[in-house]
């Protein structure tokens, strides 16, 4: 199947696909298996806070309920629902890519974000500094503040560890809420480890397992950093954590 564009009229999604693109004011995907998504319910909260946090007075409870409805419950995909400019609510329904579980990373040259803490606005953004990634050999461009610090990859979220002390930037360096993130916490939490925030420059990091979450791809963990800190790859943690991650799939609910 080809990717499908839907547009909700305020009844039912209307089939829009190869309509013009329109800039969006929030976005929000993940990986979508079988018929199961690991944080579903958080990914429609976290759509549902961040569009009404743009301005949009309206639910959109019916919206989401029907797009639910209208996910394939089989094979691999990668849905996107979206609150564009004029107030229109969609959802793309794509194949999912071929997925991996490391990625290599190189350090972007600008922040380009506008909204950091809402994913959508800044896609186009993201991906053209992505694009310069891929160009030194790398997959994800990896965001520094104005003091050379981590604050997060144009399509990801970044966790180290030193030693077993598992770290991330400080709630104060601003982007997006990540699902994938949360959903780690909670693994950990439920094994007694908690994830400690740090301010960290790549430098700080050098020999330190870093890893790289996102709802696509789940956990990676980061081989190489392209003209950055060398690290250390835990091929043994990285399989825990996948496996863990994968064990909070939920089957997407039965709507009417």
């Amino acid at each position: 199947m080809d990717v499908l564009r839907l547009r909700w009229n305020g009844t039912e999604l209307v089939d829009i696909t190869g309509a013009p693109e329109i800039p969006l004011y929030v976005a929000d995907s993940f990986l979508l298996n079988d018929g199961k998504v690991v944080g579903f319910q958080r990914h429609l909260e976290r759509f549902t806070t961040s569009a009404h946090r743009q301005g949009l007075v309206r639910s959109v409870d019916a919206f989401l309920e029907t797009v639910t409805s209208a996910l394939p419950r089989e094979g691999a995909w990668f849905p996107r629902i979206d609150l564009t400019e004029r107030g229109e609510l969609e959802v793309w329904i794509r194949p999912a890519p071929p997925l991996k579980d490391t990625i290599v990373l190189s350090t972007s040259v600008t922040d380009p974000r506008k909204e950091p803490a809402i994913k959508g606005p800044d896609i186009p953004a993201l991906n053209e500094i992505r694009a310069h990634a891929q160009k030194q050999g790398a997959e994800d461009a990896v965001i520094l503040d104005s003091l050379g610090r981590i604050v997060d990859g144009s399509t990801t979220c970044l966790v180290w560890v030193e030693g077993e002390t598992v770290l991330m930037p400080p709630l104060e360096a601003l982007r997006v809420d990540s699902v994938t993130v949360s959903v780690l916490r909670d693994i950990l939490r439920g094994q007694g480890i908690e994830v400690e925030e740090r301010w960290a420059t790549p430098a700080d990091i050098e020999g330190c397992e870093l890893y790289a979450l996102n709802a696509l791809h789940g956990i990676r963990s980061a081989l190489s950093w392209v003209n950055g800190p060398t690290l250390r790859v835990n091929h043994e943690r990285l399989n825990v954590w996948r496996n863990f991650y994968a064990g909070q799939t939920e089957k997407l609910p039965v709507t009417s």
